[in-house]
């Protein structure tokens, strides 16, 4: 086991590599790692990556790709062959392939094995990052709101302790260290799996860029087209409106959940945050964090997985200490997320309104867009 990683070793490990057999990374979760600022950052930097013998087949394909393998559909889009065709993408390439795709941490040993033997006698390496139950819990909760959930927080983290319900069932086969790692690393050596640990606190993009490339063994000066970011957390305020939001226009006869979600997703992604001083009274950038009277709870299966990475001799990245959850801070009050202030509402209300008003405009011709305004105002003031 190691706690990290020498950049110049990796990069010499990639040239050599590159001129003796084909190297393939499958980087397979956890979802809300980090996934999306690694995936525009290897966009940005597809030539530059490719220069150096690391290249990423597909790009977007590897979306479509993972849900043949895990035998998913999201839309209307036709998976069927997907795979398939990534494999021999991969296989066209010299040197080193990085397939990036965290939906691939709820595989099952059956789809772990076809996605293994895929690539024969290619060097395949399995790269899972963690993050502590304490971050990635409030996480995923705010996740299935942008989904179209509605439901409280005290619920959801009810379904989760208790491990009851879909979402549940589909957090823990994603999120459970000890689980998905076991799957993935069936029939591989050791030192062919790498566990990125999250920092803990607040890392900058840079410091997780350079884990990851510890993990793929490339140089992160190859890739030196920095990533649009991806959007902050929702807050509290946010939360709270994106649930009421979520209600409201379900029980709208006009609503289609599938574009509903696509508008939200825009919309928080080009949302500018709250800013304080212009309103004091709008505390819409309060955290969610786990309820701290689970800190225990978590803390007893965080043990479970620190024991098994470091009994198990897989490569490490980071510190495993990091995957320890906070203890709470008894002097500090916790907020709930299920009972938001309402100035705070209000104001992230409007602030959701007018990137919806944004999206809205982009998404509708202009000889339309009056009368969906009025339909959306209609259902605002909940008379549509």
């Amino acid at each position: 086991m190691s706690g990290g990683a020498d950049p110049e070793q990796g990069a010499e490990r990639v040239r050599h590599n590159a001129a003796m057999s084909r190297v393939v990374y499958l980087h397979v979760g956890a979802p809300r790692t980090g996934t999306s600022y690694l995936h525009r950052r290897l966009a940005a930097n597809r030539e530059t990556l490719a220069q150096h013998g690391v290249h990423v087949p597909a790009g977007s394909g590897q979306h479509l790709a993972a849900l043949d393998l895990l035998e998913r559909r999201e839309g209307p889009e036709d998976t069927q062959g997907q795979w398939d065709a990534l494999v021999r993408a991969t296989q066209r390439v010299d040197g080193t392939a990085l397939i990036s795709q965290d939906a691939l941490a709820t595989a099952s040993p059956e789809q772990v094995r076809r996605a293994l033997d895929s690539f024969g006698d290619a060097d395949v390496h399995v790269v899972y990052v963690a993050r502590d139950l304490a971050r990635q819990i409030p996480t995923e909760w705010q996740e299935s709101l942008k989904r179209g959930r509605s439901w409280s927080y005290a619920r959801y983290l009810d379904r989760v302790r208790r491990r009851r319900g879909q979402a549940s069932r589909h957090f823990w086969r994603a999120q459970d260290v000890g689980d998905v790692l076991s799957r993935w690393s069936a029939g591989l050596a050791p030192e062919n799996v790498h566990v990125v640990v999250a920092p803990a606190g607040d890392p900058s993009l840079e410091q997780r860029w350079e884990l990851y490339c510890a993990a793929f063994r490339i140089d992160p000066s190859w890739a030196p087209a920095e990533a649009e970011q991806v959007p902050p957390p929702l807050s509290i305020a946010e939360a709270g409106t994106l649930r009421a939001l979520n209600r409201r226009l379900r029980e709208h006869p006009e609503d289609d959940p599938a574009e509903r979600r696509a508008v939200i997703r825009a919309a928080l992604a080009g949302r500018r945050g709250a800013h304080p001083e212009e309103d004091p009274g709008a505390a819409v950038h309060e955290p969610i964090t786990l309820r701290p009277d689970l800190s225990a709870w978590a803390a007893g299966i965080t043990e479970e997985w620190v024991d098994w990475i470091t009994g198990s001799g897989v490569h490490v990245v980071g510190d495993v200490h990091d995957l320890w959850p906070p203890m709470p801070d008894t002097d500090v009050a916790w907020s709930d997320p299920d009972h938001s202030d309402r100035r705070a509402m209000a104001s992230a209300a409007l602030d959701l309104l007018a990137q919806m008003t944004l999206e809205a405009s982009r998404r509708t011709p202009a000889d339309e867009q009056l009368g969906a305004f009025g339909r959306a105002a209609r259902l605002l003031r909940g008379t549509g």
